[in-house]
């Protein structure tokens, strides 16, 4: 059973928002992950992931940037490392461009 602890505004928005919020989850999934055997936009998207709840953390949590830094930073620093082993993965301006690249050639 939960007992009332008083918290920020902002953490209690974020336990609305995500029920199974625990302090640090998304950081320790993240480093418990075998990252090699991720595919590059499953890095990507565990990436943007790691951002937004940096982020969350600071404007709804009332974290400083040095806290969120402390909890996030070894967990998208493991990441961006192991995107940095990979083939360049495009974005969708890229991407087409080399789709009409490739149709201007046929």
């Amino acid at each position: 059973m939960d007992t009332l602890i008083a918290q920020p505004a902002g953490l209690a928005l974020l336990r609305l928002l995500d029920p199974d919020h625990v302090q640090g989850a998304v950081a320790r999934q993240a480093l418990a992950q075998d990252l090699a055997s991720l595919h590059g936009k499953q890095l990507l998207a565990l990436l943007r992931r790691l951002r937004a709840a940096q982020s969350n953390q600071q404007h709804y949590a009332g974290a400083s940037v040095e806290q969120t830094e402390q909890q996030f930073g070894a967990a998208i620093a493991a990441v961006k490392a192991e995107l940095a082993t990979r083939p360049h993965i495009p974005n969708k301006q890229e991407a087409k461009a080399l789709r009409q690249a490739a149709a201007k050639k046929r």
